[in-house]
């Protein structure tokens, strides 16, 4: 796990920036209307103001990880989303923890019986 970035609250959203060594963005996320259970928390948007983008969304952490919100992020020029998690910290600038997902295991074949 690698921290890509730091946020910080700001109302009832987030404020940040992430850098990597391919991207670097002001990412604000903004409370999103639920319309089930498994819709995002805040949709994620890149830059500021009039040319600000959607570019993904994050949903609150419910469990003893110290996580505040799970993040994914996503663009049509990267090869893969962004996924990660907006830890917990005292100073208010809450880090962005980058990981990558596995990928699941192969199917195994039946053996031929």
């Amino acid at each position: 796990m690698t921290t890509i970035g730091h946020f910080r609250r700001e109302g009832d959203g987030f404020t940040g920036k992430i850098a990597t060594l391919a991207i670097e963005a002001v990412v604000t996320l903004t409370p999103a209307e639920k319309f089930s259970a498994k819709a995002p928390d805040f949709i994620a948007y890149a830059g500021a103001g009039a040319s600000a983008r959607e570019c993904g969304a994050a949903w609150r952490v419910n469990d003893a990880s110290g996580a505040v919100l799970s993040l994914k992020l996503d663009d049509p020029t990267w090869p893969e989303p962004v996924s990660g998690r907006i830890m917990a910290a005292e100073d208010g600038a809450l880090p962005l923890v980058w990981f990558r997902r596995a990928d699941p295991p192969p199917a195994t074949a039946p053996a031929p019986g």
